[in-house]
């Protein structure tokens, strides 16, 4: 059997920016917590090419490996700890990420043995939360006004005014906004076991 040697396609050019931003943001990022240096955290992120709209904000324990890769809408929220992947992101407004979130725009191709890499953008949709822990995979789209649980991990798309949440498949709420029943039901899951109940997966 013939084991033929990793071809690495990500461009030389892409590895020495990301190499250089992560020498920058060791100096100027990552040590200025809080809400007070979140004006400067964006302005760096701005220097390198992040689109970021009036009211972002970045938690300085947020992973964001290629900031020029970042759309970030009005009033949206990366929090703490949260990964980025180095392709291509977009957060519409009003959208919160939260913490230890893993946004992963890269994966590898397994129909080939050399598992050659490969990327696709991110969209997360207007007034959408993605919950703690969650992962998102390479070409995933989050609907406008979905909800993705904690600890989900989502490889398709969710449709708009949705939940998704682990260990399930993604539940469209009808009215999510009006419908007090549901999210009443929604409210006892998250609260309760996560394991059981109307919005959970059989055993």
């Amino acid at each position: 059997m013939k084991y033929e040697k990793y071809v690495d396609n990500i461009p030389c050019r892409d590895k020495v920016c990301r190499a250089l931003w992560g020498i920058v943001s060791l100096i100027i990022f990552k040590p200025f917590a809080g809400r007070l240096f979140n004006p400067g955290r964006i302005f760096v992120l701005r220097c390198f090419g992040a689109n970021i709209a009036v009211g972002g904000q970045v938690y300085s324990s947020a992973l964001i490996p290629a900031p020029w890769n970042l759309d970030l809408g009005i009033r949206s929220t990366i929090g703490p700890h949260v990964r980025l992947h180095i392709g291509k992101v977009r957060i519409g407004n009003k959208v919160t990420i939260s913490q230890y979130s893993y946004l992963c725009t890269g994966s590898h191709e397994i129909t080939s043995r050399n598992l050659p890499y490969f990327s696709k953008p991110i969209v997360i949709e207007d007034f959408a939360w993605v919950a703690a822990d969650a992962f998102i995979a390479s070409g995933v789209t989050i609907g406008e006004g979905a909800v993705v649980g904690a600890r989900a991990v989502v490889t398709k798309d969710v449709p708009p005014d949705s939940i998704f949440f682990w260990g399930g498949a993604a539940r469209k709420i009808v009215n999510r906004f009006n419908d007090l029943k549901e999210i009443e039901k929604y409210n006892q899951m998250l609260e309760g076991d996560l394991f059981c109940g109307e919005y959970c997966a059989p055993k």
